[in-house]
């Protein structure tokens, strides 16, 4: 039990000390070291003791002084637990054959979620992990849940653990953890009265589950042999907007929070106008896209620049109207919004942050780039290495279009800063 050690910072407290890559750190204060998070927790003193073992396995113990610094060096992140279930709607089901393995991989870690939002099952929890949660405090976390209906959650899940949602919500509610709930709404199965009476037995729960986000099922072009589902079109985005704004009303009524949020795509499906910001409170999950539009509309009024470039800025279906829209009202008449069409996963798919490279660079190839200065492709398309769900890199697109392009933060305020910057 002890994490291994990946980078040593020249200059830093850890090199200073002579420890090596590939030493591996077993004890901090004499507490083992399980993972990361562990790592993270127990490092976190000004001072502390700390046992490391080398190539050979001999451990030495130092004690370092080191106020408010880091120890300067960096350790293998978690290896995640896997999902037991088999959801009849999980995403990396309906992936094209031929892609990295890591997008065939189902995570389902608290410590994950806890440290980057992840949604999870609450279906593999030991009484172990019960107690990790508890010491370390390890809220919020993220979980999905799509029914509370234990019936209906089996089904969807096909996973006997999932009947017990609500008791794994109140057990750790009553550990003080902090909850926010996803449902993904799947026709016919977990809309209508279902998900009424999910929304208000979460409900009962606050403020211990503190959101839920509402989202629509995603659907590929690749289920062959999948559970048969349908697509949320626009009259059922209608219907599950109506449900949850009711039911949010109610209960901004009754706490002062509307704790049901539905998601961007819900609104544009149904043709709903984008809320304001206020509507989205503090935003408790916009990763889950709770929020982005109506965030990135607000921080647009910021754009002072005239923007004198003969741009492209490429983009997704979905958020396609709204840049457009952004553009015009600056008055940028040099610059166009290219809204690519996501062939590699299908017509359901309309969110900039799942487009292929090979579309991106399809469409692109349709238009006269003679004269454009700049092409801004958005940095959502990116994963953490840099890599397109295809394998495109930043340079593969720079050697196609001649070094014409640049990454755009998708971040709003980002975004902002980058064009006043041009």
């Amino acid at each position: 039990m002890a994490v291994e050690i990946v980078k040593v910072i020249p200059g830093g407290i850890g090199s200073e000390l002579g420890l090596k890559e590939g030493n591996r750190i077993v004890y901090i204060d004499g507490n083992p070291v399980r993972d990361y998070l562990d790592f993270i927790f127990l490092s976190a003193s000004d001072v502390i003791s700390l046992t490391v073992e080398d190539e050979k396995g001999d451990l030495t113990e130092y004690i370092i002084e080191k106020g408010d610094q880091n120890l300067g060096i960096e350790v293998e992140y978690i290896k995640p637990k896997p999902c037991r279930c088999k959801c009849i709607f999980c995403f990396m089901d309906q992936m094209p054959k031929g892609l990295r393995k890591s997008l065939y991989f189902k995570d389902d870690d608290y410590r994950l979620s806890f440290l980057t939002g992840n949604y999870i099952t609450l279906t593999n929890l030991s009484e172990e992990d019960y107690k990790r949660i508890e010491k370390q405090k390890l809220s919020p976390l993220y979980v999905s849940v799509h029914s509370t209906d234990p019936k209906i959650r089996s089904k969807m899940m096909r996973c006997k653990r999932a009947s017990n949602i609500m008791t794994e919500l109140k057990r750790l509610v009553e550990l003080g953890i902090t909850i926010h709930a996803q449902i993904v709404v799947c026709p016919g199965i977990n809309d209508d009265e279902v998900l009424k009476v999910s929304l208000k037995d979460l409900f009962s729960l606050y403020p211990g589950v503190r959101s839920v986000a509402v989202v629509p099922v995603g659907l590929t072009k690749f289920r062959e042999s999948l559970y048969p589902l349908r697509p949320v079109g626009k009259k059922e985005a209608c219907e599950i907007l109506n449900i949850c704004l009711s039911f949010g009303e109610y209960c901004k009524k009754v706490v002062g929070s509307r704790f049901a949020f539905p998601s961007d795509e819900l609104f544009i499906k149904a043709g709903f106008p984008i809320p304001s910001v206020d509507f989205y409170e503090d935003f408790y999950q916009i990763e889950d896209g709770i929020g982005m539009v109506s965030r990135f509309l607000h921080f647009a009024i910021k754009i002072k620049k005239d923007l004198s470039l003969k741009a492209l800025f490429v983009t997704g279906e979905a958020f396609y109207p709204y840049l457009d829209s952004i553009l015009k009202d600056k008055n940028f008449s040099n610059s166009q919004v290219v809204k690519v069409k996501n062939f590699g996963l299908g017509d359901c798919i309309d969110v900039a942050g799942l487009l292929f490279g090979k579309d991106i660079v399809d469409t692109l190839k349709a238009y006269n780039l003679n004269g454009v200065d700049k092409i801004f492709i958005p940095d959502i398309i990116f994963n953490d290495n840099g890599l397109t769900l295809d394998d495109y890199t930043f340079d593969h697109f720079k050697e196609i279009f001649r070094n014409k392009v640049a990454i755009v933060p998708s971040d709003p305020q980002e975004f902002v800063d980058f064009i006043n910057s041009l």
